[in-house]
């Protein structure tokens, strides 16, 4: 089970598409753009939650087969620690990419050009409230998944810096420079980049 995870807007889809991972993958937003006629603005909420139904059966079908496969994830909620659960427990390895930005407004700068362009987005309001569920579910991420690398990708033209990988729940490399981002989401947890870098600085 391979998930490619971050906040909306972080260039998840550009950098690790799903299908790259040559194994069955599903891609919500494209699934709903396909539904509500190839267009990705103003998709109505009944098609949306018809996507994300097709989504959810699609991931425990192949968990029940046994079958290898690969999604994007907001990580907005425990849906897809749930999802980790379960697959584990049918003898999967689940494995995570996620990727983020320095700021939430270079997000949200983002993923206007991205609208711009055809592409999907949502209400500022919104976006910031995944923003800040994302980060926050990070540390459990780390916690709980059998690896786990992160990434920023602030730099322009894409160029994704790996900052950290994780292996069952333990730090095993961390870059030279750390992101203020990360060691923000990481402080006080078990993953504590200054506790674990003396010479990181919040």
């Amino acid at each position: 089970m391979t998930v490619v995870a971050g906040p909306p807007g972080s260039g998840k889809s550009a950098l690790f598409p799903p299908a790259s991972h040559g194994v069955a993958c599903f891609n919500a937003d494209d699934r709903a753009a396909q539904l509500n006629g190839g267009s990705y603005h103003q998709i109505p909420p009944a098609v949306r939650a018809q996507a994300n139904r097709e989504f959810e059966a699609f991931i425990l079908d192949h968990i029940e087969r046994e079958q290898s496969f690969a999604f994007e994830s907001t990580l907005r909620t425990d849906i897809t620690f749930r999802q980790a659960e379960r697959a584990r427990s049918r003898g999967f390895e689940v494995v995570m990419d996620y990727v983020a930005l320095e700021s939430v407004d270079l997000n949200l700068k983002r993923i206007r050009a991205r609208y711009d362009a055809g592409g999907h987005a949502a209400s500022e309001s919104v976006l910031r409230a995944i923003h800040t569920a994302s980060l926050q579910n990070l540390p459990r991420a780390l916690r709980e998944l059998d690896g786990v690398v992160v990434f920023d990708n602030t730099l322009q033209p894409p160029k994704p810096r790996p900052l950290l990988r994780t292996a069952r729940g333990r730090i095993t490399w961390t870059a030279s420079s750390l992101a203020p981002w990360l060691i923000d989401a990481l402080h006080g947890t078990e993953f504590d980049l200054v506790r674990h870098d003396p010479s990181a600085t919040a």
